[in-house]
């Protein structure tokens, strides 16, 4: 019987010690409200400017494009694409901070500046 009591007590001491409190959950949850570009399609050598929307506190922005260029940093950047680029592009934003990340892609669609 006394190996029972002892039994039960260490599982609620250890059930207790592993339990959450408020204080263990993230301050600022990550949510993506949009990711756009201003101009899709664009013209090779032309200019976009792709925005990402979203909410959290302290967030912090990381670009990437399959091919052609980007300028800037932040939530908005322009983006760039030359003749050789031509076709569907994928520009990927991850959105970030102590909490976490989240990540979304624009496809951008690049057309030819000599032909139609």
């Amino acid at each position: 019987m006394n190996k029972c009591i002892i039994l039960i007590i260490l599982f609620t001491v250890l059930l207790y010690a592993c339990s959450k409190t408020k204080n263990d959950q993230p301050s600022g949850n990550i949510k993506i409200i949009s990711l756009s570009a201003s101009l899709n399609p664009v013209k090779a050598w032309d200019t976009t400017v792709i925005t990402m929307e979203a909410t959290g506190t302290n967030l912090q922005y990381g670009w990437e494009a399959n091919h052609g260029d980007f300028r800037g940093s932040g939530k908005s950047i322009r983006y760039a694409a030359g003749e050789c680029c031509v076709g569907l592009n994928t520009i990927t934003c991850r959105v970030f901070n102590e909490t976490g990340e989240v990540s979304d892609t624009v496809m951008v669609r690049v057309t030819s500046y000599f032909y139609p």
